[in-house]
């Protein structure tokens, strides 16, 4: 009769066997495992924590994560607390600690990009945080700009939006100040974009549109981030809605094609879906229409994906992810309740978590390592610049790192 291998015999062959792994299945290994487990595995040995550190494993977790749409996470806001879902299993609603003071006041999502949120409080206290890594920094702050000349007044519209720039490996916050003239004819949009590398707010040339909603975050899709805005102000009428889009990278507008086929006589709202840009079309008495743009920047590319009827009066949606098998869509649904929207049979389904609140707005957020105190651009250049020998010394960290952890 075979004995059973013992415990210590089974780990002693695993170690043998991991051991001789190259280094770079054990970097491809370590670069789809969940950011908890790499930062155990950072705190074990100093040559594990100068590549897991590095921006090149940084940037590699990034695109497997990306690759792979793993680790992702929905971020609930409720007044001023922050909750966490993870979307692999949507079981719990997990209270986080955020690092801004509330005042008893609610908190704002401004933006997630990247594993990075920004997140503002009352006092207009803005930070970028990685609740991944528990990481964040205050933005310097600006003035309130409560009114822009003896014509002007600020009518409380200010947006924002959260972006990467990868032409300067740069993270930028977007924040448009809408002034509306004492006439209530003319209107101003002034434009200041803050740069995470450079830690500073500049400002850029004014947006020539009118803010549709106050205080709705910008959308990233493709490198730009996106507002519902109309193109002047029509107090007496229904304004024809539009979607502009501010690219990270120029630091310019541009209107977003419309689909063809959509009824224009709707209230419009943007969104983000499986790295699509989305249209949510509510209509008066017909339900919602949800739109994807397949291919960005391609009019024709616009297509209906889905429809809610008006069963009961729907006050929001908003699309938030695809199922695994890419036949549901995860939807928030009137700020109170996820559900299940099955593509094919066109029925709908709650999702029960527990401890969800009662009324929330839902972000979606992807694990990563990224940092909110950015390498020096010449640090980097150089780390990728270096050849064999670089590679040779890394392979030799790997290789007694893990020694180390095992």
């Amino acid at each position: 009769m075979k004995t059973p291998t013992s415990s210590t015999e089974t780990q002693l062959e695993i170690q043998a066997i991991m051991v001789e792994l190259p280094p770079e299945v054990i970097i491809s290994i370590l670069s789809r495992l969940q950011v908890g487990r790499l930062l155990c595995f950072r705190s074990i040995a100093k040559p594990w924590r100068s590549l897991i550190d590095s921006p090149y494993f940084v940037d590699l977790h990034l695109e497997k994560s990306a690759e792979a749409k793993s680790h992702l996470s929905l971020i609930l806001r409720k007044d001023s607390d922050l909750y966490y879902i993870n979307f692999d299993s949507l079981d719990d609603a997990v209270e986080l600690n955020h690092p801004l003071m509330c005042y008893s006041n609610r908190i704002r999502v401004l933006g997630s990009c990247n594993g990075l949120l920004c997140i503002c409080n009352v006092a207009e206290d803005i930070a970028l945080w990685n609740p991944s890594t528990k990481k964040y920094r205050v933005l310097p702050s600006l003035p309130s700009d409560r009114k822009r000349d003896s014509g002007m007044c600020l009518c409380g519209a200010r947006v924002y939006g959260l972006g990467y720039d990868a032409g300067h490996d740069d993270y930028k916050l977007v924040r448009i100040s809408q002034f509306i003239g004492l006439d209530y004819l003319s209107f101003e949009s002034e434009v200041k974009v803050y740069s995470l590398r450079n830690n500073a707010w500049k400002k850029v040339e004014d947006m020539p549109y009118v803010l549709c909603y106050t205080r709705k975050m910008g959308i990233l899709v493709s490198g730009c981030v996106h507002w519902v805005v109309t193109r002047q102000l029509e107090l007496d009428q229904l304004a024809t809605e539009l979607v502009i889009a501010f690219d990270i990278v120029k630091e310019t507008f541009r209107e977003v094609p419309m689909p063809e086929s959509m009824n224009r006589i709707c209230q419009i709202d943007v969104g983000y879906l499986g790295g699509c840009l989305c249209i949510v079309a509510k209509y008066e008495d017909a339900g919602v229409d949800v739109w994807t743009l397949k291919e960005y920047g391609v009019k024709e590319s616009w297509s209906k994906l889905l429809t809610l009827t008006q069963a009961r009066r729907i006050k929001s949606v908003r699309p938030l992810l695809y199922s695994k098998n890419g036949r549901e869509v995860l939807l928030e649904q009137d700020h109170e309740n996820l559900v299940w929207f099955d593509l094919k049979s066109q029925r709908v389904k709650s999702v029960k978590v527990r401890g969800l609140p009662d009324l929330f707005e839902a972000v979606v957020c992807m694990e990563s390592l990224v940092s909110v105190h950015p390498s020096r651009r010449d640090d980097r250049k150089k780390q990728e610049s270096l050849g064999g020998k670089k590679n040779k010394k890394r392979d030799d960290f790997l290789a007694e790192g893990f020694k180390l952890v095992l």
